[in-house]
């Protein structure tokens, strides 16, 4: 088989990139797209996205990376954890998520995070998004956790824009790690 991170950037480069304009969701404009979604909701495809970003964990991890359980950021970082799961298993490092809402139910429990009961107070998140641009769905994601009482130190992605994010997460506490950057994509 051919190396995984190649299989993922050669998939990213011809089923992902868009090279047009675009409005992204922190409303800024764009000459080009990234929709991971094209490849993280594909089987073939989400089984190497979950292990390059549990190998990209793991290597953290090495690094100094702690933390309780992962997060998806709805809805590009849903399928990540998914798969991610799914690797650790194979591995024999089974791993424990959650989702954090946007914002509280209105319904059922209410919560902002789900499964509760997966943390204790002071448990530290480790967020997973698909793609980052400013770090906005991020940054929300981290200050839910936070008034939960949750820590939250990192961050990984898939693909970082490399637009400001990771300084902006930076600046708010947060360590992004990434698996590509646009310069991988688009250089």
């Amino acid at each position: 088989m051919e190396n995984p991170k190649t299989v993922i950037l050669k998939a990213i480069k011809t089923l992902c990139y868009e090279k047009k304009e675009f409005t992204l969701a922190s409303g800024k404009k764009s000459d080009f797209y990234i929709d991971l979604r094209r490849i993280s909701f594909d089987g073939e495809y989400l089984y190497i996205l979950g292990k390059l970003l549990y190998d990209e964990i793991k290597a953290a991890k090495a690094g100094n990376l702690k933390f309780s359980v992962i997060a998806g950021v709805p809805v590009g970082g849903i399928p990540l954890i998914s798969a991610i799961l799914t690797a650790g298993y194979f591995e024999k490092n089974p791993l424990k998520s959650v989702v954090i809402r946007k914002e509280k139910k209105e319904y059922g429990k209410g919560n902002l995070i789900e499964p509760v009961q997966f943390l204790s107070k002071g448990a530290n998140i480790l967020i997973i998004e698909d793609v980052v641009t400013t770090g906005g769905s991020i940054l929300k994601a981290v200050k839910n956790a936070r008034e939960e009482g949750y820590e939250v130190t990192d961050a990984v992605c898939v693909v970082d824009r490399q637009e400001g994010g990771a300084e902006f997460l930076k600046e708010n506490g947060i360590n992004l790690h990434s698996v590509f950057t646009k310069a991988d994509i688009a250089g």
